[in-house]
């Protein structure tokens, strides 16, 4: 029996294939004010940030002042107004200095977030880490230990935030002790408005090669946000702290002091290289020479699975160091992270 192939049949039953095999997007669409249309999906809206997902040039950014219309013909999208609710609507209409949510007329300046995550909202915390590793193990003509673990957590619920953050340097050759430094602090904050805080932290140390046995602080501190976005981030705190030193081999000090932490980081190449730089330390407000800081520089790169890996620097001083004692330590590092 001899079959006879239409000449459609080939291309009905490609285009069925593709009709089926392609990736399913909300029918959401999206028009601009100089009146482009595109269509897909709204992931969300952040710092003035619409993250728009299409089918054909993947997820794209897009300046919120520049959106004049977003309509949803398939699951409602969720506006955040200024405090916590959320309201769902299918269609958001700018009109001048107004945003029309379906029925409801709100001042644009009210309108905080589309899609929020549950943690701006409240329904649930978020919990996000690193931690940090890098070990030499030496066995030819010395015997020499070194470790360095650095981790980091932070927990975030509507405008609250906890950091927990530590790290252990341990430099053992032949049997000698040459580093034994290590520190553990935490903060909270509070969001009071987008980019401005205040909060309170509390850190131990110990770095016994500068004959510090510990030292403890505690204190309030006022923050600001001055970049936030997914390529930077930049953040500067000072206060005011308590700080009470024990030392080795000299007497105790307790004292009021003025201390500050600064954050930064640039995505050189998007979710693919990170410069980043941190500093923290402190003065004596009753002794100039009692300044102490530490900083950390380096460059980051993604492996994959939460997987990273850094090269770094890290620079400490401690303006009271006893004589004879270097106050500079340099510590160059290769490390390996996981972050979730």
């Amino acid at each position: 029996m001899t079959l006879h192939r239409s000449p459609l049949l080939l291309p009905l039953l490609t285009l069925f294939c593709l009709i089926h095999a392609a990736p399913a997007f909300a029918a959401q669409t999206i028009t601009l004010d100089n009146g482009d249309r595109l269509t897909g999906t709204v992931e969300r809206m952040s710092d003035d940030i619409v993250k728009f997902k299409t089918g054909y040039a993947g997820t794209i950014s897009i300046e919120w002042k520049k959106v004049r219309e977003i309509r949803s013909d398939d699951e409602p999208m969720h506006v955040r107004l200024t405090g916590n609710g959320t309201i769902p609507v299918k269609s958001i209409i700018r009109n001048g200095d107004r945003i029309l949510l379906d029925q409801q007329s709100e001042p644009a300046v009210n309108v905080s977030q589309i899609n929020p995550d549950d943690w701006e909202t409240g329904k649930a915390a978020r919990l996000s880490g690193e931690i940090g590793l890098s070990f030499k193990l030496d066995r030819g003509n010395t015997h020499e230990n070194r470790s360095d673990i650095a981790t980091n957590l932070e927990w975030k619920k509507l405008k609250h935030r906890v950091r927990l953050a530590g790290e252990l340097e341990y430099y053992k050759t032949d049997g000698t002790e040459i580093q034994n430094r290590w520190t553990v602090g935490t903060t909270y904050d509070n969001h009071f408005s987008k980019n401005l805080y205040y909060g309170a932290s509390a850190s131990v140390k110990r770095d016994r090669m500068t004959d510090l046995n510990l030292r403890w602080t505690a204190g309030p501190y006022f923050g600001w946000n001055i970049v936030n976005n997914t390529r930077t981030k930049f953040s500067i705190e000072n206060g005011l702290e308590y700080t009470s030193e024990e030392y080795l081999s000299r007497s105790n000090e307790s004292f009021i002091s003025d201390a500050w932490r600064m954050e930064f980081s640039y995505f050189i190449i998007p979710g693919k290289l990170e410069l980043y730089h941190r500093n923290k330390g402190l003065v004596s407000l009753a002794d100039a020479g009692g300044l102490s800081f530490d900083t950390w520089s380096g460059l980051k790169a993604p492996i994959a699975g939460g997987l990273n890996t850094s090269a770094e620097l890290k620079t400490s001083y401690n303006g009271d160091a006893p004589e004879g004692t270097v106050p500079w330590d340099t510590t160059y590092r290769l490390k390996l992270g996981y972050q979730w």
